[in-house]
């Protein structure tokens, strides 16, 4: 088992038990201590758990700074499946704007063959990516969340406040089911909600993994933008 996932193990173990020694850890995925503790130690500086002594504590708020990494190995084919369909909906000529995201992050190599587009996003990963596609792109400036990858706050949302936009693609942590769009992170929350605001369109990519999950921070409600693109 590679490191992260063995990290992302030892995370739904911890969230499923709220509490875990190392002695109970290495029992369950077979590693030593020596092991366990070192990524014990890993995932307690990126804020995802809290030491105890013997093990470790599931942190609440974790899941707004579960890192990109870890959740782009998740639902590969699935994410995959839901950015194919949203490269259908861009025409020559657009501009877009794609958060950055562990579902967007498969969206650039689909978007080659359209011919003068332009994107732009908050997430660093996808402009390299889109680089190396030799596809129009602008990121924006702002704070950088670690865990995310993105880039937020106060100057992110002021460049996306000086571009209109033909259509957005973006993804959040769950669909409600009362209809809610919700997301674990209020700062990434507010940079969404501003390119819908400066785009004509807008589209929510999820997966069946967020169907029915509610976070603390609303992006929009299902009903008032113009498509949801699931993996069905």
């Amino acid at each position: 088992m590679l490191q992260l996932q063995r990290q992302n193990e030892i995370m739904r173990l911890l969230e499923a038990h709220k509490e875990l020694t190392v002695k109970e850890l290495c029992a369950m995925l077979f590693y030593s201590p020596a092991t366990i503790r070192r990524d014990l130690s890993d995932l307690e500086q990126k804020g995802l758990l809290r030491r105890s002594f013997g093990g470790a504590v599931f942190v609440e708020n974790y899941l707004e700074q579960y890192p990109l990494e870890v959740r782009a190995t998740k639902n590969i084919a699935n994410k995959k499946r839901i950015c194919a369909k949203a490269a259908q909906l861009i025409q020559p000529g657009d501009t877009v704007f794609i958060a950055a995201s562990s579902t967007t992050f498969f969206l650039p190599p689909l978007l080659k063959d359209i011919p003068e587009l332009t994107v732009v996003t908050n997430s660093p990963h996808m402009n390299i990516k889109l680089s190396e596609h030799k596809i129009r792109n602008l990121c924006t400036g702002g704070e950088m969340l670690t865990g995310s990858i993105a880039l937020v706050g106060n100057e992110a949302e002021r460049f996306i406040r000086g571009i209109r936009a033909n259509k957005t693609f973006f993804s959040g942590r769950g669909l409600s089911k009362d209809g809610i769009i919700t997301d674990s992170s209020k700062m990434e929350r507010d940079l969404k909600i501003t390119m819908l605001e400066q785009s004509q369109e807008s589209y929510y990519l999820v997966d069946e993994s967020k169907i029915g999950l509610e976070f603390p921070w609303c992006i929009a409600k299902a009903a008032d933008i113009d498509g949801i693109i699931d993996d069905t």
